[in-house]
């Protein structure tokens, strides 16, 4: 039953229909509204006129699956990137797409994005599947690819990357170590997060306001004065998925977190955290806090919430404490209500071309042209790398196919999420050279993932791998997620 407080209001989100049905993983506002992206390279948007399709078919018309997103601070160019080398940016405003797949020759997947700097001045970090980094900047449409490498030689797989607007990169990896980016040492450790929980997202907001959400309900606040990262307590019942800061004109701060069952947390101000109404239990995977509030999940779900007024959960007297036990919200102290703000360095502005210690790589030049069919399909060279791609978006939703490339295992091991036969894996081939046909590799992955509780989409990009190599990626994501390696492997023979 919906906790709806004593005024008994009607929830604030609302379930917004949509013309499309994909798992959608990440989302962004921008001067034209939100955008997000999913399963088998869709790039949706808002754009004033109810949610549509922009194009479908990914950065190079390869259905590769996109799964993270992040916008410029200026909100008029979005940056994406997926699986099999897959990346592109999309200029809001021309509403054109920009192809930058396989920088560098580059086809691993690509899992995080965080974006700074203006349309056309931007920088990013790009995180891989193996957890290294590769840094690059933006002078127009020219890229300069940085030197890809863990973050302080550091071994585990980012989890989560962002990035201040004065241009300092924050990430935190699945072993719970955290880093930020510096312009002279390049990545830093700033220390354990908690190495016993997984986290799933992070926010860097000015004066490196930075917090980390995680798997045991709690958020963790990075303090730059000391190196530490402090627990506050949102809830018991389930993972934060996803969490976003708004602040309005006043300066109140508005904080939301999204639970893995659909559960919506917030705080405003100097109040305490509460659970508010939810329209659906889909799990959730994403949020952008604006103009309106949107938040995107699995099966295409999109929930909004316009931005007004919001119902108050009670002041916390104490604020934002440190008392050794983490962030607390009792009636026995009192507070000023406010984090402690840190200090404002310059500390990471500056080229994260640098920041694995490498010379940068010479700059591309990316070539712009108004014309899409033509120029999309001359854009791919003989060796699946491409040039810069440039299309309109209305041509190319409208001639985006419905058909997914057989040979992407990702992205249709993504979607086995939201619609999957349960039985998916049964008619697998037995015999060891079935492993070569990309079907047959997508039933036993579904199978596999069904079977162990494992999200489709953690094991997804092992479609595109041999069987020794899924076997073991199977096994660290288990560990990864807390799920004994040997239920994945009985799983794995019953399959196969």
């Amino acid at each position: 039953m919906w906790r709806l407080g004593d005024d008994g209001a009607e929830p604030e989100w609302r379930v917004t229909e949509t013309p499309f049905d994909v798992p959608l993983f990440g989302v962004v506002q921008t001067v034209e509204g939100p955008y997000a992206v999913g399963a088998g390279g869709h790039l949706v948007a808002d754009r004033g006129d109810g949610w549509e399709v922009v194009f479908d078919d990914g950065p190079s018309t390869r259905d590769n699956q996109l799964r993270a997103v992040d916008a410029t601070d200026d909100g008029e160019r979005v940056w994406m990137l997926g699986s099999s080398g897959a990346m592109a940016c999309y200029d809001v405003e021309e509403r054109k797409k920009f192809d930058y797949s396989y920088p560098n020759e580059m086809t691993s997947t690509w899992e995080g994005i965080a974006v700074s700097g203006d349309r056309g001045a931007e920088k990013a970090l790009a995180a891989n599947g193996s957890g290294a980094v590769l840094p690059f900047t933006i002078d127009g449409f020219d890229v300069d690819w940085g030197q890809l490498a863990k973050p302080a030689g550091k071994g585990s797989k980012m989890a989560a990357l962002a990035a201040t607007p004065d241009g300092v990169g924050f990430g935190v990896d699945t072993s719970g170590n955290a880093f930020k980016t510096t312009a002279t040492e390049g990545w830093v450790d700033i220390g354990i997060v908690n190495a016993q929980v997984k986290f799933y997202d992070i926010y860097a907001g000015a004066n490196q306001e930075v917090y980390v959400a995680a798997g045991d309900g709690r958020l963790y606040r990075y303090d730059d004065s000391y190196n530490n990262w402090t627990p506050i307590g949102v809830t018991d019942g389930t993972s934060l998925q996803a969490l976003d800061v708004y602040r309005d004109e006043d300066g109140t701060r508005e904080m939301v977190a999204l639970g893995a069952d659909g559960s919506i947390f917030q705080r405003t101000g100097t109040e305490r955290w509460e659970e508010v109404p939810s329209p659906t239990r889909s799990g959730l995977t994403d949020l952008t806090l604006g103009d309106p509030d949107v938040g995107v999940g699995k099966s295409g779900v999109v929930i909004e919430r316009p931005r007004g007024s919001r119902p108050t959960a009670g002041s916390s007297a104490d604020g934002d404490q440190f008392d050794g036990r983490g962030e607390n919200f009792d009636d026995d102290a009192t507070g000023s209500g406010d984090d402690p703000e840190a200090t404002t360095t310059d500390d990471g502005i500056g080229s994260w071309n640098d920041v694995s210690g490498g010379t940068a790589a010479a700059a591309t030049a990316a070539a712009a042209s108004s014309t899409a069919d033509d120029e999309d399909a001359g854009s791919a060279t003989a060796d699946g790398r491409s040039s810069v791609e440039v299309s309109n978006d209305a041509e190319t939703a409208d001639s985006g196919s419905e058909e997914t490339d057989a040979g992407v295992g990702a992205d249709a091991g993504a979607e086995a999420d939201a619609d999957t036969e349960s039985d998916a894996g049964a008619d697998a081939d037995t015999d060891a050279e079935s492993w070569t046909d990309p079907e047959t590799k997508e039933n036993v992955l579904v199978a596999i993932a069904e079977r162990t509780d494992l999200e489709a989409v953690d094991v997804a990009e092992a479609a595109e791998q041999g069987s020794e190599i899924v076997e073991a990626v199977l096994m660290e994501i288990a560990e990864d997620v807390g799920i004994d390696p040997e239920r994945v492997r009985e799983a794995l023979n019953e399959t196969v």
